[in-house]
């Protein structure tokens, strides 16, 4: 072949030979086809860009999702162009304006499917245009429908509207909006359940629609018919039933509700655990009392006796709310802190839920109490299509619907105990009374859906709201029943807090695979902005207030704080348990090797030495025997008071324990002797108190002279105060002869009271006269009838006896 200098001439001349003519034709040939073919791709260049530039075209164009199935361009142009747009087609980011397009550059053209549900989506100028022509309102009935119900532009309120809303007027798609009016013979034939969304998913696999828009749940059935964006948010299901009014009975066990049974059952394993804990590490040391016999002292408890106290006392801190042993050691004060940690939170958490459950209006009682309840009744639940196959709780029926409205209906039908329903849902429809729906009564339909198979068939209207009475005076549809018979009539329900009711769904958007890049990009996108929670509250928190109010019927918020809840304060407080038993027990394997390098701790300590004066070891052994904890080096009591100091040994110390033993016992005596003489002086007293009684009703006659010598006294007889002045007769049989009136013992005639006071004063002083001597005794010391009148008066009218 030639080749070529850098200005074009042939650096390698051919030679001409006889046989080299053929050759050289073949060459010429070849550069003249070369030729032609490069004039006719100049001329298509040209061609190809006249056109493009007729078009308005651009080759610098980058957005083109779809390649065209047209057939293969006659121009070479329109080949490069293709390769060009073939590489654009894989964009940096699918979150872009003006895209997806077609091959052409044109917006692509979609078919979504808006589901008329309040209040994710929601049509104010197909209704304000249904209001105006004086008809009912709906989307999906192809005989109400208005024409306002299929422009996509006019779907713009609801938390979903909106928000497809957005993205959609951002993507810049050829839109054409459809309603459940519009849906296909063909998915009837695939599709035979009730859910109209499941039916949207349907139409979107036979590749009748593009998008569906509405509260759609991600389930694992649709998930297998055609592809979903990215979710848009999450649903809580909840669980509902049929209020029967307030509850009058008295439960006796209301105080457990705050804990779940298994929260109480850890609770007195806690307790167990934490005494039995205290019990082996401080029965071990002779400084904790709480484990010495309290009748004798000096003497521990048994094993079965000590663990009995031990948890006696972890009860008795439990239900007083502080700890009520005693520690001594390091490792017992690490229990000790464990327990207390679990007694403050757990008596903390009781007290606060006990409270919420007194002051909330939970003595509703419903048709049950509980989830459990379905199946030991053998009740069904009602709950829709879509997630019939999640709930597998053995002995629970189900019933299937195909909208919220139907399936609270048929919990009023009593063909079920209990109604699923979302969270968005349970604040709209059943505590905002928002919504309406309807459900086929027709006789040859068994199902109670939103309509019927028949479309003929009979169709009733649920106004939970809108609804107008009869009466144009009567503005409040709650003074009109007779007219408005379902206003608010999901009041009545209540909601059941049961944390084996737990499930929970995603929103998200039926899509063809065409365009579910881009929408989920954009989902993403207004997610992580917050649209989605902006849009939530504005279009469902912020209009839907509780009209239902308090009483009987409000749902109950107060629940059992579960095992999940209690989990952290009883790892806590077994952690520190856990340290102080492996405090105790490397105690227990590095105490006596390191003893004796360390000084005494205590009276009992273990490590003091035996042959320091002052000191004290725990044990001592007698004869190889070890025995019970004495203070091997204790000073006698003289060196204490000023003694000699001298060592006491066991005996001893023995002895004198026996004898304060025997001194106690004799105190003990004495006080009861004191206090029999205590009871003794207050029998005297009383008997003084009648003496004197006696001497107030005394006659005022002067007694008689008496011989020298008194009469002899019975004997034996004494006198109430004997004590104090010797034996003197009975005050039951004294000669008062002298003083009865006439010494006959006639009755003595009446006087005033002046005259008797002055006779006794005059018999006294004869008395005084007579006996001059009784207030001294032999020796002429005074007696204690000299210090006191009373008694010496008796002295001297009552002498003893010789």
């Amino acid at each position: 072949s030639p080749r070529w200098n850098g200005l074009g001439e042939n650096i390698h001349r051919p030679t001409f030979s006889p046989g080299g003519r053929a050759s050289m034709t073949g060459h010429g040939l070849r550069s003249a086809a070369a030729a032609i073919l490069t004039v006719c791709a100049c001329v298509s260049l040209f061609h190809g860009a006249s056109a493009q530039r007729t078009r308005g075209g651009s080759m610098a164009r980058r957005h083109s999702a779809v390649v065209s199935s047209n057939p293969i361009p006659d121009t070479l142009y329109q080949q490069l162009q293709m390769l060009e747009t073939r590489r654009a087609a894989a964009p940096t980011s699918f979150k872009c304006s003006n895209c997806p397009l077609e091959a052409d550059g044109r917006p692509m053209a979609v078919r979504i499917m808006f589901m008329d549900v309040a209040p994710a989506n929601m049509n104010p100028a197909a209704r304000a245009a249904a209001t105006k022509l004086g008809r009912d309102y709906s989307c999906d009935d192809p005989k109400l429908a208005v024409p306002e119900c299929f422009v996509w532009s006019n779907w713009v309120e609801g938390w979903v509207g909106e928000f497809t809303n957005t993205f959609l007027k951002e993507l810049n798609m050829n839109v054409t909006a459809l309603t459940r009016a519009n849906f296909s013979k063909e998915v009837y034939e695939v599709y035979k359940g009730g859910s109209s969304y499941t039916r949207c998913v349907w139409e979107v696999r036979l590749g009748n629609v593009d998008l569906c828009s509405g509260d759609f749940w991600e389930t694992e059935e649709r998930r297998g018919i055609a592809p979903f964006a990215s979710a848009m948010d999450s649903d809580v299901l909840k669980l509902g039933t049929l209020s029967l009014g307030a509850s009058t009975a008295i439960r006796l066990d209301s105080i457990f509700d705050p804990f779940t049974p298994d929260v109480w059952a850890v609770n007195l394993c806690m307790i167990f655990v934490s005494a039995m804990c205290i019990w082996l590490v401080e029965t071990t040391t002779e400084m904790n009392g709480d484990f010495e016999d309290q009748l004798e002292p000096h003497k521990r408890l048994t094993w079965y006796q000590g663990m009995s106290k031990a948890l006696w006392m972890g009860m008795m801190g439990y239900v007083s709310g502080g700890a009520a042993n005693t520690t001594t050691t390091w490792p017992g004060r690490f229990i000790l802190l464990g327990f207390g940690w679990f007694v403050y939170i757990s008596v903390s958490s009781y007290t606060a839920n006990l409270a919420s459950f007194m002051i909330s209006q939970s003595s509703a009682i419903g048709l049950i109490d509980a989830y459990g309840d379905i199946s030991d009744r053998a009740g069904n639940l009602c709950l829709l299509e879509a997630i019939e196959g999640m709930v597998k709780t053995p002995g629970v029926g189900k019933v299937a619907y195909d909208d919220y409205i139907p399936a609270i209906e048929g919990l009023y039908a009593g063909k079920c105990l209990g109604v699923q329903v979302g969270r968005n849902e349970w604040k709209t429809i059943v505590r905002g009374g928002r919504g309406q729906g309807s459900i086929c009564v027709d006789p040859a339909d068994t199902k109670g859906h939103s309509s019927c198979p028949d479309p003929d068939g009979q169709v009733k209207k649920i106004l939970i709201s809108g609804c107008k009475c009869k009466d144009p005076a009567i503005a409040d549809a709650a003074e009109c029943p007779k007219d408005c018979p379902d206003h608010r009539k999901y009041c009545s329900l209540l909601e059941i807090n049961d944390e084996a009711f737990a499930f929970y769904m995603n929103f998200a958007l039926p899509v063809s695979k065409r365009i579910q890049d881009y929408v989920s990009a954009w989902i993403i996108s207004l997610r992580q902005e917050g649209t989605v929670q902006r849009l939530k509250g504005k279009w469902i928190d912020a209009v839907t207030p509780d009209v239902c109010g308090g009483g009987a019927m409000e749902e109950s918020e107060s629940q059992s704080l579960g095992i999940k809840a209690m989990a952290g304060t009883f790892v806590i407080s077994g952690a520190f348990m856990v340290v102080g038993l492996v405090w105790h027990a490397a105690t227990l394997c590095m105490g006596p090797k390191r003893g004796a390098d360390r000084a005494p701790r205590g009276m009992f300590d273990e490590a003091a030495p035996k042959g320091v004066e002052g000191e004290f070891v725990e044990t001592e052994f007698v004869d190889g025997e070890k025995r019970s904890a004495r203070p091997l080096s204790q000073k006698t009591p003289d060196d204490v008071w000023g003694g000699k100091g001298a060592e006491m040994s066991t005996a001893q110390y023995d002895d004198i324990c026996g004898k304060l033993s025997e001194h106690q016992k004799a105190i003990t005596q004495q006080g009861r002797v004191l206090e029999r003489t205590e009871r003794l002086l207050a029998q005297q007293e009383g008997q003084l108190e009648q003496i004197l009684s006696l001497l107030s009703d005394m006659p005022s006659a002067a007694p008689a002279p008496r011989k020298a010598k008194a009469a002899k006294a019975p004997n034996g007889a004494t006198v109430a105060g004997a004590s104090l002045g010797g034996a003197y007769p009975s005050i039951e049989s004294p000669p008062l002869e002298s003083f009865s009136g006439s010494p006959t013992g006639g009755a003595s005639p009446k006087r005033s009271s002046a005259e008797d006071l002055a006779s006794s004063k005059h018999a006294i002083g004869a008395i005084n006269e007579r006996f001059p001597a009784a207030n001294s005794n032999a020796s002429g010391e005074q007696t204690p009838g000299a210090q006191n009148p009373i008694l010496g008066f008796f002295q001297q009218a009552f002498p003893p006896p010789k």
